[in-house]
């Protein structure tokens, strides 16, 4: 998955679109960045990738890029 495709399915999580945020966007700025973006976020690791997450390690996360990286 590329980068720009990995950002594409985060607008989903985020509810947002793609022009609101970039890779270097603190997720603590984003109003959409709560327990159901978390959520969302493990539940697509687990469809796309078959990755399994802890809630903790995605809310450690930082940045966009932070969940692009856990994308990889």
């Amino acid at each position: 998955m590329t980068e720009q495709e990995k950002m594409e399915e985060l607008v989903d999580v985020f509810e947002m679109d793609l022009e609101e945020f970039d890779k270097d966007t603190l997720l603590e700025d984003m109003e959409t960045w709560d327990s159901v973006a978390v959520l969302s976020f493990i539940a697509l690791m687990d469809e796309k990738s078959g990755k399994q997450f802890h809630a903790s390690e995605i809310t450690a996360c930082k940045k966009v890029s932070d969940l692009l990286e856990l994308m990889q």
